[in-house]
């Protein structure tokens, strides 16, 4: 059934770009961290570490999805 091939296309589609933006996100975040850029104003901005610990899971667990349907 092309339907259901196409769905799964796209569900792996979306996915991988949802890895990709994650990946870029906290490679940003280390980034700031390490040049030090986070101001008193942009600190309120900051993940908390436990936010920061759960989205580092997620990532993994969608790059592990994403892995899985390649």
């Amino acid at each position: 059934m092309p339907t259901i091939d196409a769905t799964l296309e796209l569900l792996k589609l979306l996915l991988f770009m949802l890895f990709v933006t994650s990946l870029a996100a906290q490679v940003w975040i280390v980034f700031l961290d390490i040049a030090e850029y986070f101001t008193k104003t942009l600190n309120q901005f900051r993940p908390k570490p436990s936010q920061d610990k759960y989205s580092r899971m997620g990532l993994i667990v969608i790059g592990g999805i994403v892995l899985a349907f390649n």
